[in-house]
């Protein structure tokens, strides 16, 4: 929409709108527009900015070199409070929102922040370097943007420093440029999970969007094929024993419920970095314990249910004992899953669907009529 607006402007409207934002802001605009266009505006725009524009256009636009604004109020260390409050009155057209003053060396590097609270409140001879955090949390230029979120939640930051490779400070994020990023990796997880790339799905092709969508259909078409042949096999047992049939949608449905459960906390825990690859084993363990306990009382009720039902005790303990092996076997495909896809590669918020409902449907079949064979004595 704003690429649009900009693209529909007379040329100095757009430009002059462009001067107006911050860097980073200015960057993101240029980088949509047309290219005649972006050149013409560029050229159009005093040469400062476009310097600013140009170097922020070197990065990646998922990085937080892309992300981050030029647009700062640094220091020396050796600056007086007084000195400090000066710079920053000097800079306020320039910057729009402050939250830290930044203190560097002689070279540029990052030696430390003081809050707008301690400088404010500071004696104006007392030096920069005696009020401020020598120990500031910073972010390098080359880190992903969701790496960047998550250290802004992890520490509860408004601002942080960006740096590059020998520790020189080159610009801030804050945290609006954050809450654009949580959005921007949400709906990138919600539109992969459905199939459709990061364009807007209206100017896609039926073509290229069934192309995205159906490779993982069709990994479910073999796994559903596999379930109907596992189902086939039984196909005696359940012509003898038709009560087993009742009970599949029951068992499919509460083994699929269990998987989708543990790969939700799985693939969320490694999309914001609160779970690891090492911690595959705790998280199994977890998982097979919270399933395991699911099952018992799962299992307590149709044990119950069919006993007041079908007057057979014996079939519902053997039902019972099925649900707790069909919940085990699925807390472990849907906590394996995910540790899998991003072992080798593969996002695991694009591809678990589909394995966890092939790999669910096939082993809970096979585990349902596996526990009807050994025990069809008790029935």
């Amino acid at each position: 929409v704003q690429k649009q607006l900009l693209s529909d402007l007379e040329e100095k409207k757009t430009v002059a709108i462009i001067e107006a934002m911050d860097s980073d802001d200015a960057a993101d605009v240029i980088a949509e527009l047309e290219e005649d266009l972006a050149g013409r505006v560029l050229d159009a725009m005093p040469w400062k900015e476009v310097r600013d524009v140009q170097t922020l256009l070197r990065h990646d636009d998922e990085t937080a070199g892309g992300l981050m604004a030029l647009e700062i109020v640094a220091v020396n260390e050796n600056r007086t409070a007084e000195e400090a409050l000066e710079v920053l009155r000097k800079k306020a057209d320039e910057v729009e929102d402050v939250y830290n003053i930044y203190v560097i060396d002689g070279k540029g590097v990052l030696m430390g922040l003081v809050s707008m609270k301690d400088l404010v409140l500071a004696d104006p001879v007392t030096k920069i370097e005696s009020i401020m955090d020598n120990e500031p949390i910073a972010i390098r230029t080359e880190m992903d943007q969701e790496e960047v979120a998550n250290m802004f939640t992890k520490y509860d930051l408004i601002a942080a420093p960006v740096i590059d490779a020998a520790g020189r400070l080159v610009g801030r994020i804050t945290v609006d440029d954050v809450l654009e990023v949580v959005e921007e990796e949400a709906s990138e997880d919600i539109t992969l999970m459905a199939g459709i790339t990061d364009e807007k799905i209206q100017i896609q092709s039926l073509f290229r969007i069934s192309g995205a969508r159906l490779p993982w259909l069709l990994v479910a078409f073999a796994g559903e094929m596999a379930s109907a042949f596992v189902l086939s096999h039984f196909q005696a047992s359940m012509e003898k024993i038709l009560a087993i049939a009742f009970f599949i949608p029951l068992i499919m449905a509460m083994g699929g419920n269990t998987g989708i459960q543990s790969a939700t906390i799985v693939i969320r825990g490694l999309a914001t970095g609160d779970i690891y690859l090492k911690d595959t084993g705790q998280r199994l363990l977890r998982e097979i314990g919270v399933a395991l306990l699911n099952g018992f009382v799962i299992s307590l009720l149709l044990l119950g249910v069919v006993t007041i039902w079908l007057k057979d005790p014996g079939f519902g303990l053997i039902l019972s004992l099925s649900m707790i092996a069909v919940l085990f076997n699925a807390a472990v495909m849907g906590t394996m899953i995910p540790f899998l896809l991003k072992r080798v590669g593969v996002d695991p918020a694009i591809a678990t669907g589909p394995f966890i409902t092939t790999s669910n449907d096939i082993l809970g079949l096979l585990v349902y009529f596996g526990m009807m064979a050994v025990f069809k004595g008790w029935i």
